[in-house]
């Protein structure tokens, strides 16, 4: 079976009586690398994973997978996929051996491979005790054993909706790791909502904002065009807010006081004003840090969303 690396979503709807979910998308995703799908809850995004996916159908348009009709040839669309999608929850009284070579099953795969997949790339995901009852796992716990089911097969296109909800910092590590090694080989579509996630992993974007596709592009040019608009500055000595607020005053009138050494000011965004606000606060005291805070992608995400 000729199965490619190749998404392709074409002017699909989602109608939910007078509701439109997702609004006439467009977009093809093929080869290897990782995209993200961003936008704010409830803008279409696990909508578009489901008809996707073959758990929903679109209510207008086609969607590939593989090259193949999802509607019309469901099993050959399915067959090379892996997919997250929402928040799966395995069976509680099963193990977290029995849960993933349940997974295995349905998908046709051999117990020996499936075995094989637990010892390896359950143990790079640190998975639980495999004799473990899935009920008695932590939320973290249980997404690392659905993550690993995902994996199975070596799917061509991995089908990812916050993958890390639930996970604790050390945890989102190691997915981090994981879709690194594995989009050099695979093609991974995946959502979230930690947007310094998605600026480590993933080579595009994009983006809908209620149902719509408002931007496809790759991540460096998203980061390029939209710069952060504050920084955030910390002095060896206590400050005063009042006499930082005149020494910047001509530059920002928004600061924001964090503790007696640290401030959050904010600005036009330009580089002008970045270096003017820095020379600024080096006459009020010696300055330790001046970074950014928060991300160009953050406010990439708050613009587009702005602007519709």
């Amino acid at each position: 079976m000729n199965f490619e690396k190749k998404i392709e979503v074409r002017n699909v709807s989602k109608v939910y009586g007078k509701f439109i979910a997702v609004n006439d998308a467009s977009f093809t995703l093929e080869g290897n690398g990782a995209t993200a799908y961003l936008g704010a809850n409830g803008a279409g995004k696990t909508t578009s994973f489901k008809m996707m996916t073959g758990l929903i159908n679109p209510t207008k348009g086609n969607v590939f997978i593989g090259g193949y009709d999802i509607q019309k040839h469901r099993k050959a669309a399915l067959s090379g996929i892996g997919a997250l999608i929402e928040t799966p929850e395995p069976y509680a009284a099963l193990t977290v051996k029995e849960s993933i070579m349940f997974v295995g099953e349905l998908k046709g795969i051999k117990p020996r491979d499936v075995e094989e997949h637990i010892e390896t790339f359950g143990k790079r995901v640190q998975i639980p005790d495999i004799e473990s009852k899935v009920g008695n796992l932590s939320r973290g716990q249980r997404a690392r054993v659905v993550f690993t089911s995902a994996f199975l097969g070596d799917p061509g296109i991995i089908f990812l909706d916050e993958p890390t909800n639930g996970m604790d910092p050390a945890e989102r590590m190691i997915v981090r790791d994981i879709i690194l090694e594995w989009k050099k080989e695979h093609l991974i579509f995946m959502s979230s909502h930690l947007l310094q996630e998605v600026t480590e992993t993933c080579d595009d974007i994009i983006f809908i904002n209620r149902g719509k596709i408002t931007l496809k592009e790759k991540t460096s040019e998203v980061e390029k065009r939209y710069k952060s608009r504050s920084v955030r500055v910390e002095f060896t000595d206590d400050v005063s807010e009042d006499k930082l607020k005149t020494a910047v005053g001509q530059i920002s009138t928004d600061v924001h006081k964090d503790s007696s050494k640290l401030f959050r000011i904010g600005f036009d965004g330009s580089v002008e004003k970045r270096v003017a606000l820095l020379k600024s606060c080096q006459k009020v005291a010696d300055v330790v840090t001046f970074q950014d805070y928060g991300s160009s992608l953050e406010e990439a995400f708050v613009s587009l969303i702005k602007n519709e």
